[in-house]
């Protein structure tokens, strides 16, 4: 027979197992939605004269407006071009941004960027997850020759 106070434990067992799943839990999906990376850090990436992704022979530069709303650390940023696998900046050092950081970052050119437009995104990674920003437009001008 169980008695009143074996039911009262089974149910402190059942709602910690779901405190642990809900809240606790990396792939929970209370903590993915509501405490996820992106209300922590945001970016802002401009499109205006000046500030717009450019391309050369060596490196792609973009201007990217970091904003954090408490202390967060950024260990790497990388560049997506379309479904392409990322490319990592080569100058951006793992720091914490405590409310905002501007710069221009440069990323190494691929040897397949043809010239064309292109549709981008920059992907933050932290401890905690990633951060992605929305998608940019940048034009290549300039082909590249290969010497054989």
């Amino acid at each position: 027979m169980i008695g009143t106070s074996q039911y009262i434990g089974i149910a402190f067992l059942v709602l910690g197992a779901i405190w642990w799943f809900l809240f606790l839990n990396p792939k929970s999906p209370v903590k993915k939605y509501w405490w996820s990376i992106p209300d922590k850090l945001m970016f802002v990436i401009p499109q205006e004269p000046g500030y717009k992704a450019s391309v050369n022979s060596e490196c792609i530069s973009v201007w990217v407006d970091l904003t954090s709303r408490s202390g967060i650390t950024v260990d790497r940023i990388v560049l997506k071009i379309g479904r392409k696998e990322g490319i990592p900046s080569f100058e951006w050092n793992p720091h914490e941004i405590i409310i905002k950081k501007h710069k221009f970052l440069d990323f190494k050119r691929p040897d397949w960027l043809a010239v064309g437009k292109y549709e981008a995104r920059l992907i933050a990674y932290t401890s905690e997850g990633y951060s992605k920003s929305g998608k940019f437009t940048f034009e290549n001008d300039q082909s590249v020759v290969v010497a054989i």
